[in-house]
């Protein structure tokens, strides 16, 4: 589907970051990038978003955290015409404060972090806990702020490639 929205419900878009490198000394948590595996894993994720996402008009909401960064700027980088800005509440988000940025945002969404917020707020939009493993996606359509619909899910492979679509 090429549109933000679909039938005037808003569309909202769960990503989580792609692999990132394991914790090392020294280094924060927040500052861990992308391994080249994570690399590959955005190269798939950006082709199942290309097909849903091609002109549309939407705002992502980036976390600021290097993996989540690098992430965007790779799922991103073709067919996204909508605005995309660092949300520095994304960064080790509850539920709650997820659900709020999606309260406080009216248009349709990309919220591009971590878990397990992510998966959790899903639950809490669906009724339905799901996996959302590095470089996974959730489309949801929101009925309301707080009820939503899970239209579609993606997951790379362990080689980078599409393996799970619902």
């Amino acid at each position: 589907m090429n549109s933000a929205s679909r039938g005037g419900q808003r569309r909202l878009m769960l990503i989580r970051h792609a692999q990132a490198a394991d914790p090392e000394p020294g280094v924060a948590d927040r500052e861990r990038a992308l391994t080249p595996h994570g690399m590959a894993q955005c190269t798939a994720l950006r082709e199942w978003l290309r097909a849903r996402l091609d002109g549309a008009d939407a705002l992502a909401l980036i976390s600021p955290a290097t993996r989540a960064v690098q992430t965007s700027r790779e799922i991103l980088s073709m067919g996204f015409c909508g605005i995309s800005r660092i949300e520095p509440l994304l960064w080790n988000a509850s539920p709650a404060t997820l659900l709020d940025l999606i309260d406080e945002n009216p248009a349709s969404l990309l919220l591009i972090g971590h878990n397990p917020g992510l998966e959790q707020v899903q639950y809490a939009l669906t009724g339905t806990l799901r996996p959302l493993p590095t470089a996974a996606a959730f489309d949801l359509d929101l009925e309301n702020p707080r009820r939503g619909r899970l239209t579609d899910c993606f997951q790379p492979g362990s080689d980078g490639l599409r393996i799970d679509s619902r």
